[in-house]
This record gives structure tokens, C-alpha cells and sequence, in this order.
């Protein structure tokens, strides 16, 4: 296939309205969304974390509850995605609880493909509930768009390590499907933890699940959107945010996107409060502008992120994979003072005015 032969991506980050336990209205939107990205030229939609299965918190649910939302990869609502994308041409990135056929469950994503194809991403920090299990591995695949695609979760992307690997194993286009949490609506949005350890030591008052250490100032929009930008310049990638909300203690429920290119210069970003969730009786907002961007690998492999990857010094990484890291493995060692040497310094003007 020729360079000119090589069809272009646009991608669309899209905040989607969903509900709790209404997988099949929940899929209705996803499709009803693909038919208008297709209107306008759109290559892939980004969808939020769990969408499919609808946002809240899951932390306090019985196991029947739990089991009850989730789905394995051949189950109703990937079906019916994977319909709406052949039917569009439009690929769809969307989430849900995975089943997996030793009956373990994960906070997944899929990523479906024109012509059947699927990739999906297990949640490498999983903290949900205590019987959503943590991925164990990264997610890069290749397009026909010639870009390759990486998918972290949540908060998968808020560790370095976790894109940077991303970016090693070649990804040029990071997907970051996320979730905020919001104890009121226009409330602060705080960070998820990143471990179940965390989780378990959130500061509760009444239902509201606020993240000590996280978040405490700041929401997680304004976090998300001043570090992935650097992210994004760091390993020479665009990276696509797709962030939906749970309200803690109301139904009601907001997102915003963001899409970012390898300099990190944000090319698209929604407002915080994401008008793109206006739904009205399940009609989509025809009048809101979709969050999208043109995706060019050139620009990827032209970065200053990419050139310092291949100046990396693998060599010197090594406590990266400790899990204890002492002082002295860092610091000058054997070196001491064996006295002092006068040093002096003069600074001579010659700068002088002609006479």
C-alpha cells in the first residue's frame, strides 16, 4: 500500500450520557452517536470508562448486583456495537465489567474495528470492588490508518511508567477512557486511586468518596488536563481523553474530552461541565460541535519526545522495576572533603565607549 493510499484518522472523544443497569439504552447511544461521527468524516470514537454497563460508584454492591452488569466480550451490547460499527464504518471504543470465562471480572475495554476485528484493555489499577480483578498486561495494536493504539484505563495513565511503556511498545495514539467522581453535581471532581489499598482507606463522609491525596484542591479534569498534555510531549503521542462522571449521590451526570497532539498542544477540548452529554429522550444534541481532531503519525515520529526516546539509557533504569528504592542507589557514593582549594574569580569590562 502507497503513503497516498493511506486513509487518514479522525478521531472524536465523546462523553457519553450513561446509565446504571441499562446496557441496552446505553448501546442505543453509542450507535445513534457512531451514525452522526460518520456524517462528519469521523475514523474512531472514544467513549468514557464503563459506559456500557453505566456509571456509580460499585464499591458497596452485593455480588448478584455486580454480576448482574457485567457481560463477557461475545455478550449483547458488544454485539450490537459491533453492528453499529459495521453499519457506520466507524470504530468504537467503549467499556464495560468484563465476564471472563473463569468467571473473573474486570473493568475492560474494547475497541471494535470495521471488519469484526477487536482489542481490549483489562484495567491495569483496578479498585472498583473487591472482586474486579487488575489486568496484568499493556495494550498496543496496529490500524489500518497506519497509527498504532494504546489503551490505559483510568487511572492506568496517571503513572509515567504506564505510558511511557505504552509509547515503547509503539503506540502513537494513547486512548484514555476515564471516570471522575463528584459528590454533588458542579462539585469538585476528585482523582481515582490507583490501587485497591487506597480505595480502602477513602476518606468517607456519607457516600461521597474523596481520595486523600488526590484530588484534595484541585478536580480531576484540571489534573488530567495539565498532565496528559505532558505526557503527551514526553513520548511523542496524541492522546485522546474520554471522561465521563459519577455522581455519588444524584443521577445526574457530566464529561468532557480532550485530545491532545505529540507537542502537547491540546487540538480539541471540551468544556468541563461536557455539553456533548445534552440528550434529550434519547435523541443526541445534533446541534454540539463533536470533540475531534485529525490524527498525522508524521508528527509523531517528528517530536522531540520520540527523539529522546531512542536516547533513553535502559542501562540506568533498573530500580524502576524495585520495589524499594534506597538513597544510596542514587546518591554519589565514597566521596568525601580532604580540604579546600581558594578559588578566586575577576570580571574585566570591555565594553567601554569609544572616545
Amino acid at each position: 500500500m502507497s503513503s497516498l493510499s493511506v486513509p487518514t484518522l479522525r478521531v472524536a472523544s465523546i462523553p457519553l450520557r450513561s446509565c446504571r443497569g441499562e446496557a441496552a439504552r446505553n448501546v442505543a447511544r453509542v450507535g445513534q452517536w457512531l451514525e452522526r461521527a460518520a456524517r462528519e468524516s469521523i475514523g474512531l470514537v472514544v467513549f468514557p470508562e464503563i459506559c456500557l454497563a453505566g456509571y456509580g460508584s460499585l464499591a458497596k454492591l452485593h455480588r448478584d448486583e455486580l454480576e448482574a452488569l457485567a457481560e463477557p466480550l461475545d455478550g449483547p451490547s458488544l454485539r450490537a456495537v459491533t453492528r453499529a460499527v459495521e453499519q457506520t464504518g466507524v470504530a468504537a471504543g467503549v467499556g464495560l465489567i468484563e465476564r471472563a470465562p473463569d468467571g473473573r471480572l474486570f473493568n475492560s475495554y474494547v475497541v471494535c474495528m470495521p471488519g469484526g476485528g477487536r482489542h481490549y484493555h483489562r484495567k491495569l489499577h483496578a479498585f472498583e470492588h473487591r472482586r474486579v480483578v487488575s489486568g496484568d498486561r499493556f495494550t498496543v495494536f496496529d490500524t489500518v490508518w497506519r497509527i498504532r493504539i494504546g489503551v490505559l484505563i483510568g487511572g492506568d495513565a496517571y503513572l509515567v511508567e504506564n505510558v511511557r511503556m505504552t509509547a515503547l511498545l509503539g503506540a502513537t495514539l494513547l486512548v484514555v477512557p476515564h471516570r471522575s467522581y463528584a459528590v454533588r453535581p458542579g462539585g469538585d471532581m476528585t482523582l481515582q486511586p490507583v490501587s485497591a489499598e487506597q480505595w480502602r482507606k477513602r476518606d468517607t463522609a456519607g457516600e461521597a468518596a474523596h481520595i486523600k491525596g488526590a484530588g484534595d484542591k484541585d478536580s480531576a479534569i484540571d489534573w488530567l488536563r495539565a498532565s496528559l498534555p505532558a505526557r503527551a510531549a514526553d513520548n511523542g503521542m496524541f492522546v485522546t481523553l474520554s471522561n465521563g462522571i459519577d455522581m455519588i449521590t444524584t443521577e445526574a451526570a457530566e464529561g468532557a474530552g480532550m485530545i491532545v497532539d505529540p507537542c502537547g498542544r491540546v487540538l480539541a477540548e471540551s468544556a468541563r461541565t461536557g455539553a456533548c452529554l445534552s440528550e434529550e429522550n434519547d435523541e443526541i444534541n445534533e446541534e454540539f460541535e463533536i470533540l475531534s481532531a485529525e490524527i498525522d503519525p508524521r508528527l509523531s515520529d517528528a517530536s522531540a519526545g520520540r527523539q529522546w526516546l531512542k536516547a533513553r539509557r535502559p542501562d540506568l533504569y533498573a530500580p524502576l522495576g524495585q520495589t524499594d528504592h534506597a538513597a544510596a542507589n542514587f546518591e554519589p557514593r565514597n566521596v568525601s572533603a580532604r580540604g579546600s582549594i581558594a578559588v578566586s574569580f575577576a570580571q574585566v569590562a570591555r565594553n567601554r565607549l569609544p572616545r
